[in-house]
């Protein structure tokens, strides 16, 4: 390994549900979620939060901080990591990655695991092929646990295409077309109701049953120049397909990141040696660059250089004990007995 696994006492857990989900579903997997930890004996309290964060912008996305109980009365924070992994993986629709945060944390990012693994290319569609295929060659090495990806690229969405010469003809600009989509769902602030005791923010939106109906937009209305309603299908071509829920990027590259965890009994250069093996085996092509991050990448280089560091030890241990016993024949003697 390359840091010691550390007891502080607290417990980080990950969810991820379906690209498509609701805010409201999401809150009720992720309380599925709360309750199978909330139930473990070795568990004191916990906090949860679903939606987008600072490190990930999805809203598929949640986290939970979890506080372990005084260590006289419960296990160690490995083994609770390892009994409720089992526990965690019967939930259908949502994935939750439980980990033991490291004390410190060397470079990468936060992701559902330990150790980061990230592929690289300038094309996408090279990327996004391939991701899958080498998240799947990872899942096959048996060293590894938790394995994940960052790439979500089959979000449903719906695009707006204005056709510009009609819009122009009823009198409704582009902008207005934007302002329209951005009152219906974007939750804006249009004023604020003051009370004696308090204030109100009012919140222009659509009502829930039509926010989550992709059809409702051909009944969303524009209001033209003229102060007439135009409906917005009659001024904009609206198509259904999928598309990236974020696009990560490292450096200047679009990139995926593959976070994954080891096994009980594991050394973390037993799994970095399997994953270039496996790397080689699928001939992953040269335009897409594979490297460590974080953790791995630091315990990577520095295994770089132990062979040298281990000939300096030598010499220098030789150099002292040939001042010791002033002679260039007896610390032969010893380093070779040792």
């Amino acid at each position: 390994g390359f840091l010691p696994s550390e007891d502080s006492g607290q417990l980080f857990c990950f969810t991820e549900g379906p690209q498509d989900i609701s805010f409201e579903g999401m809150v009720a997997l992720q309380q599925q979620v709360a309750e199978i930890i909330r139930k473990d004996p070795n568990v004191d309290a916990l906090m949860s939060f679903v939606g987008a964060s600072n490190f990930n912008p999805a809203m598929n996305s949640g986290r939970i901080t979890i506080t372990l109980k005084p260590f006289g009365q419960r296990k160690n924070a490995d083994e609770v990591v390892r009994g409720l992994r089992p526990k965690l993986a019967r939930l259908q629709g949502v994935k939750a990655f439980v980990q033991n945060v490291p004390a410190i944390r060397i470079g990468g990012q936060l992701t559902k695991a330990p150790y980061q693994f990230v592929v690289q290319g300038a094309s996408t569609e090279m990327l996004y092929a391939w991701a899958p295929r080498i998240e799947a060659k990872l899942r096959t090495i048996p060293g590894l646990v938790d394995i994940s990806s960052d790439l979500q690229i089959a979000r449903p969405q719906v695009t707006v295409e204005i056709q510009r010469e009609k819009a122009s003809t009823l009198g409704v600009s582009a902008q207005q077309i934007q302002m329209a989509l951005n009152n219906a769902y974007g939750s804006s602030q249009v004023s604020t109701i003051f009370t004696a005791t308090n204030q109100y923010w009012v919140i222009l939106e659509l009502e829930p049953r039509y926010q989550s109906d992709p059809s409702a937009l051909s009944k969303l209305y524009v209001r033209s120049n003229t102060g007439a309603l135009v409906p917005l299908d009659a001024v904009a071509k609206l198509s259904y397909g999928v598309g990236p829920l974020s696009v990560t990027h490292l450096g200047q590259l679009p990139s995926v990141t593959l976070s994954f965890d080891l096994r009980q009994g594991v050394a973390l250069s037993e799994a970095i040696a399997e994953v270039r093996k496996a790397m080689v085996e699928l001939q992953v092509p040269a335009a897409l660059n594979t490297s460590f991050q974080g953790t791995a990448q630091a315990f990577e280089k520095s295994l770089q250089g132990m062979g040298l560091l281990l000939l300096m030890s030598v010499l220098v241990i030789y150099l002292v004990l040939g001042i010791l016993y002033e002679s260039f024949i007896h610390p032969i003697t010893i380093i070779s007995g040792l």
